[in-house]
């Protein structure tokens, strides 16, 4: 396809088609199985910027796009405001799917008062479910956590990890410095302890072909985070963590599972402002959709969620060029990225000249910058502030990132999350209630009834919440 064709694909082809009382029926149906989607920090503009680019990437749509378009499909749009911010992080936003409650930010399933809420997971294990995590980020980063652990702080990773033994039973992702040993502060030994429990351990991507369907398992893949698609690093990809997580649960869920998959590191990309490395993290997520949409497809069982637990600095592609003619050529840049801003800046080194910032940017995202744009990323990598008026952009990578805008034509508001409402799009049975105007809190009440599970955890007001700030 050219250019002018993929800039101007329709994404409602569907909307006047109307459903039978079948399809009606069938999508307020209770599911066996759920499958519930993160793309973390998904601004709503991200995803049809990934449209766009895997047309110009990979000759054809996205698996969301489509989904969208698919009138048996439930759309509708999340508020996932937390307890004490309308902009949230990630664990109050995982936590309020996870408990049905919401909480302050940099809590997991706790209330303000100390009050500890009682995780999903920890309910479908009670009533036989499988469950299982899934993501890029560490596993026991603040999405994943959400819907198993109980926490104060969602930076004591290494506790929370040791929460998942026995309510997790398919454990897959990043960070091997919060189970070994030698990694942790308190030099506990968490992989033996896994291991005794009777869990399968794997580290690469050799012992995770040869794992068995039959065991729990954890598989850790890199020390931190997994690293970013672009960088090419030859470790599991969320696809193939996904598919093998779908066929051992169907193997071995008689009544049924619960799994949670997360593409973590579109988060990441977009707090570092790095477009490249946030859409081909997209792309990443949007495969791992695909394998639940055939998995569900083939069974008829199983309901399908993709969602965002929030926005992250809102990129957009504006207007370039006269009458905007030049957009397209400039997103197409993007194409010829090779690496993450995380491996441009080791390759620049610390404290680069400009020569060398102009030199890298060439080399490893095919981009010819001025003089003047590589002086300011210089000053930025060296720790000078002033150089963009945007305070929260005045660091080297929001620098770096407003400089490739002026090529990319994508430019981000700011580093942080942000507070517009996230896109929530279902299918399968169980789909229909997810239709419109979506509160995080609404998923646990649903997803607990569908496994036949009547709890519910308690939850404070936001001004419940500032008295008690403020005692």
């Amino acid at each position: 396809m050219n250019r002018r064709q993929i800039f101007s694909l329709p994404l409602g082809l569907g909307a006047a088609a109307m459903l039978t009382p079948a399809q009606v029926k069938a999508k307020a149906g209770k599911p066996k199985n759920i499958i519930f989607c993160v793309s973390d920090g998904m601004s709503p503009g991200v995803l049809m910027m990934a449209e766009y680019f895997s047309w110009i990437a990979r000759g054809k749509g996205t698996r969301w796009a489509a989904l969208m378009n698919d009138m048996t499909a439930s759309r509708g749009v999340q508020d996932v405001a937390s307890l004490n911010s309308p902009v949230t992080d990630s664990s109050s936003s995982s936590s309020a799917w996870g408990s049905g409650s919401r909480i302050n930010n940099a809590m997991v399933n706790v209330l303000p008062d100390g009050t500890k809420l009682t995780p999903i997971f920890q309910l479908a294990k009670q009533v036989g479910r499988k469950t299982a995590l899934v993501t890029t980020a560490t596993v026991t980063h603040a999405t994943p956590a959400g819907f198993a652990a109980v926490q104060n702080r969602r930076d004591d990773e290494h506790l929370i990890g040791l929460q998942y033994k026995g309510r997790v039973d398919c454990i897959l992702g990043g960070g091997t410095k919060f189970f070994e040993a030698a990694k942790r502060k308190d030099n506990f030994d968490a992989i033996g302890d896994f291991s005794r429990a009777g869990y399968q351990v794997v580290k690469s991507k050799a012992e995770f072909a040869a794992a068995s369907k039959a065991k729990p398992v954890l598989g850790i893949f890199s020390d931190s985070h997994v690293p970013y698609v672009i960088d090419k690093v030859d470790v599991p990809t969320l696809s193939e963590m996904t598919s093998f997580t779908l066929d051992a649960l169907a193997a071995n869920s008689p009544k049924g599972f619960i799994a949670q998959v997360e593409g973590g590191r579109v988060d990441h990309a977009a707090h570092d402002n790095d477009i490249a490395g946030m859409l081909w993290e997209q792309l990443a997520y949007d495969d791992a959709l695909g394998v639940c949409l055939d998995f569900a497809a083939r069974r008829g069982d199983t309901l399908v969620i993709t969602t965002s637990d929030h926005g992250n600095s809102s990129p957009g592609l504006n207007g370039m060029g006269t009458e905007y003619v030049d957009s397209g050529k400039c997103f197409e840049r993007i194409l010829k990225g090779k690496s993450s801003f995380t491996v441009l800046s080791k390759l620049m080194g610390p404290k680069p000249t400009a020569e060398r910032v102009r030199a890298v940017i060439a080399a490893e995202r095919g981009l010819a910058i001025t003089a003047q744009e590589s002086e300011w990323i210089s000053a930025s990598a060296a720790g000078k502030k002033g150089i963009s008026i945007n305070r929260i952009q005045d660091v080297f990578f929001g620098v770096l990132g407003q400089v490739l805008s002026n090529y990319y034509g994508v430019a981000f508001t700011g580093m942080n999350h942000t507070s517009e409402y996230t896109t929530i799009t279902s299918t399968g049975p169980g789909s229909l209630p997810f239709e419109g105007l979506v509160r995080n809190t609404d998923v646990f009440p649903r997803l607990t009834r569908y496994m036949g599970i009547d709890f519910k955890n308690p939850s404070m007001t936001p001004e419940q919440a500032a008295k008690l700030k403020g005692a």
